[in-house]
């Protein structure tokens, strides 16, 4: 419910609102915002919210314990992103980490230099507080960073994403994505009714690739001037981009629509011709899933998480990541090839519907089971 919940807050809410639908009690324990609630229970979660993101960790020092003496915990889960919280120094109970990537040099991309300085210093010394811990990461390319930092691959599980089409989105997809031949006579008609766009599909921060994917559309634009390139989404750069968007000509050719309403988002990711993920670092890619259950292939960067959400050749296509010229060399290959369009997409959904936030949510329970029988072993 948080003003700037992502990817990594939609994860937590599936697979902890399954759990509770399993039978068992969970506590979230974050920060507040404006007009929040301190306590409320969300889809069967009790939330409980006090303080802001700067003091997070003093927060938690000060309020764990007193949790603990009210709810008796079981096992804690510490959702480590950019800083930890050291949860284990606070209540003596089985503590399991779960992480969706490292920022490691690409925080320095998005964060001023002392507080990246801080997130990639702690993030080094993450192998030397946490040392008998158990990790859950959501794809391959994080245990092998957190392996490449220190820590034991033996301790490090990995949990994937799940996919799912919602009840919002599916009256956007219809019957007629489901052969490569009808997907190319749906894909020409909407390319026909409305002027074709690609589509940006994230928070406005400088690591999402928000610049990459503007100098990339405009590469591509210069031979393609009926294209239009959708950014879709809120965030603290958006409104830094209207003045580009001017200076470069592209007026007209970039719509700006913010932040957008669920169905809206599924049905403008119908009617794209891709989506371009851009990010310089991602856990996995939500959004690659969701273009995917539209059948809707994706351009992605050729980084951690991506490189996994995205199979070059297969589902999508990489590229270096920040290479703009590369970027538009893979919109001009999308675009000007409908046939090989339309089997990314197919193969794309077909690779989306084989995870399931059901199955996530077991995996992640019986891990928590087997944390809490090593921890008494022990």
């Amino acid at each position: 419910m948080h003003p700037a919940a992502g990817g990594a807050e939609k994860h937590l809410h599936r697979i902890f609102g399954k759990i509770v639908e399993m039978g068992h009690t969970v506590v979230l324990f974050t920060t507040t915002f404006p007009g929040a609630k301190e306590r409320e229970v969300v889809d069967g979660i009790q939330v409980i919210r006090k303080g802001g993101d700067l003091m997070f960790q003093l927060t938690v020092a000060l309020n764990l314990k007193k949790l603990d003496r009210e709810f008796n915990f079981d096992v804690v889960v510490e959702d480590l992103n950019k800083l930890p919280v050291f949860a284990h120094w606070f209540v003596r109970k089985p503590l399991l980490v779960q992480m969706h990537h490292l920022w490691r040099k690409s925080i320095f991309a998005e964060a001023i230099f002392p507080i990246a300085f801080m997130v990639w210093f702690f993030e080094r010394i993450i192998p030397f507080f946490y040392r008998t811990q158990n990790f859950v990461v959501v794809s391959p390319s994080t245990k092998k960073e957190l392996a490449e930092i220190g820590v034991d691959e033996s301790r490090i599980s990995v949990i994937y994403n799940g996919s799912e089409m919602p009840p919002v989105a599916a009256q956007f997809r219809g019957d007629s994505c489901e052969s490569n031949e009808n997907v190319l006579v749906q894909d020409n008609a909407l390319k026909n009714a409305r002027a074709p766009y690609f589509i940006w599909l994230s928070r406005v921060h400088r690591y999402k690739g928000i610049w990459t994917a503007l100098e990339a559309f405009e590469i591509f634009s210069k031979s393609h001037p009926e294209v239009q390139l959708k950014i879709v989404g809120g965030g603290p750069l958006l409104k830094k981009l209207p003045a580009w968007i001017k200076s470069h000509g592209l007026d007209g050719k970039v719509e700006l629509t913010g932040f957008v309403p669920a169905a809206r988002k599924y049905e403008l990711l119908s009617s794209s011709l891709a989506l371009l993920q851009t990010s310089y670092k991602e856990g996995w890619g939500l959004t690659v899933m969701e273009a995917a259950q539209l059948n809707k292939t994706t351009l992605a960067s050729d980084v951690p998480g991506l490189c996994d959400s995205v199979r070059d050749g297969e589902t999508g296509i990489l590229f270096p990541s920040g290479d703009a010229a590369a970027c538009a060399s893979a919109m001009e290959k999308i675009y000007s090839d409908a046939e090989l369009r339309a089997s990314l997409g197919k193969n794309a959904k077909r690779y989306a519907e084989s995870f399931s936030w059901e199955n996530s949510a077991r995996e992640t329970l019986e891990l928590l089971e087997r944390t809490v029988d090593w921890s008494v072993r022990k």
